[in-house]
């Protein structure tokens, strides 16, 4: 995931992660997609990638459970932006902060529209 966010900054990019069905939180396949906004500072992955991606996660019997994108330059901490156009509540939103001398992950539980906001710990395996 910090590889595919570092290959296309410093656009954001973006991506969503299969979770196995009935085990919250272990992330079993990434799928990287494009940022079809093309900028630094927004992102919206390309609804066919989207919709291969959640095909395949049917198929597979996973769920989706999380949906991730870099800052390329600002701190990993949802924006208002972010918040505001979070529509899958379900999800885990993890964000990918560039901008310091090394990258920093963070994910997040939001209600919907960022009715609320709780930081969740997240463990990287390589």
């Amino acid at each position: 995931m910090i590889a595919h966010l570092q290959r296309v900054a410093p656009q954001e990019g973006c991506g969503l992660i299969a979770f196995a069905a009935g085990r919250p939180g272990r992330a079993v396949q990434l799928f990287e997609g494009t940022n079809t906004e093309r900028s630094t500072t927004r992102y919206n992955m390309d609804p066919g990638e989207v919709l291969a991606a959640l095909n395949e996660m049917e198929r597979r019997g996973w769920e989706l459970g999380a949906i991730y994108h870099s800052h390329p330059r600002s701190a990993a901490e949802p924006s208002e932006t972010d918040l505001a156009y979070f529509y899958y509540p379900d999800a885990l939103m993890v964000i990918v902060s560039l901008a310091g001398p090394s990258p920093e992950l963070r994910a997040y539980r939001v209600g919907f529209e960022g009715a609320s906001v709780q930081p969740v710990p997240v463990r990287v395996i390589e």
